[in-house]
């Protein structure tokens, strides 16, 4: 009974020795060194259990080849394609060219003969401005201006007979040609009167009804051409080496679930020092009309570009427990196909795709 006894409180002792070597062989170590023989370890310990794991697995298979289940997958056969990876900044449409249309004489409006929304022409009449008091006026310059003919006329006679002093020629001669200059500025007003489109496009932001005072230099509404439209974009300050003139980008409109390509056509000069951005321009025609003004945009500005390259889904790639990438494929094993694991190295990702180096 007491050897019975004695060979317990043995192996007790054994086993509690044992339990207290693997708690201090798995403590974590508080220094940094510590810490990295501590890891470099685990990782050895790792390599050698997936390893041994591998190895069982495969001896099981090749002892009882019906014991593992298959199972039926796909496989996707990889080709070189082109890797594209991009920035997405945000921008604005805008009209390429947008022209005021203005007044050069004050006066009231008489008539308005367009709305928002109007396609106009070159040359085409927008407006008219009531010119009746330059007519007043003209009548009374017309009629001052027959008495100073008169008088110049008067004088000029006496001059040519030696009568009269030659201030009072001058002052009659310079009379009437003042009054002549009148006469014409007072008709190339009147003319004015009638307010013509500057450039073909679409009439937008009337700012001004009949009846209204026009004055000189105030914008009655502006014009549109919308067959070519425009995105200004700010664009993060890094970006500045890889924007360059005429290079052709890809732009999205969420609103029309759309796409189109353009062309970069202006680079601003400065650095907006609130937010280090720098703008930028991107002209396309604007097919079907479908585009408006002020219209969010997405400029799709080209980060990465990598020419024949193999490029996969992301729902393709694994990861061992230590982070390590991987993928299975699928190879010819006496005539038959099998899946094998093989690493892989991970470059850039964009939209679900990622490029292998």
């Amino acid at each position: 009974m007491r050897k019975i006894i004695g060979s317990l409180v043995i192996t007790i002792l054994f086993i509690t020795s044992c339990q207290q070597k693997e708690n201090i062989d798995n403590k974590i170590p508080q220094d940094l060194e510590g810490k990295k023989e501590f890891l470099k370890k685990k990782k050895l310990e790792l390599f050698k259990l997936e390893n041994e794991i591998t190895k069982l697995e495969n001896e099981i298979d090749s002892l009882d080849p019906g014991l593992r289940k298959h199972t039926k997958v796909t496989a996707q056969k990889v080709e070189l394609s082109d890797f594209n990876k991009y920035s997405e900044i945000q921008g604005v449409v805008l009209a390429d060219e947008v022209t005021k249309v203005t007044t050069e004489i004050p006066g009231r409006v008489l008539n308005i003969y367009v709305k928002n929304g109007d396609k106009v022409r070159r040359g085409q009449l927008l407006a008219k401005i009531d010119v009746e008091t330059i007519k007043k006026q003209l009548e009374e310059m017309e009629k001052s201006y027959e008495l100073a003919k008169d008088v110049f006329e008067r004088q000029s006679r006496l001059w040519k007979k030696n009568i009269g002093s030659e201030i009072q020629y001058l002052t009659a001669k310079n009379n009437k040609e003042r009054l002549e200059k009148g006469i014409e500025s007072l008709k190339l007003q009147l003319n004015k009167s009638n307010i013509y489109a500057p450039s073909s496009g679409i009439i937008d932001r009337k700012q001004i009804e009949e009846g209204e005072l026009a004055s000189p230099g105030f914008p009655l509404m502006q014009i549109l051409n919308t067959a070519t439209m425009k995105i200004v974009a700010d664009v993060p300050e890094n970006y500045l080496s890889a924007v360059h003139k005429n290079d052709p980008v890809e732009v999205k409109f969420p609103s029309l679930n759309m796409e189109a390509k353009g062309k970069i056509t202006l680079i601003g000069s400065t650095i907006n020092p609130t937010n280090r951005t720098f703008s930028i321009e991107v002209k396309f025609k604007n097919h079907k009309n479908l585009l408006k003004a002020n219209q969010l945009a997405i400029v799709m500005l080209t980060e990465a570009h990598v020419p024949s390259a193999i490029v996969i889904s992301d729902d393709l790639i694994q990861y061992e427990i230590n982070g390590k990438p991987y993928v299975m494929v699928a190879i010819q094993d006496n005539g038959k196909i099998k899946a094998k694991k093989k690493y892989i190295v991970k470059g850039d990702e964009y939209d679900g795709k990622t490029l292998i180096t």
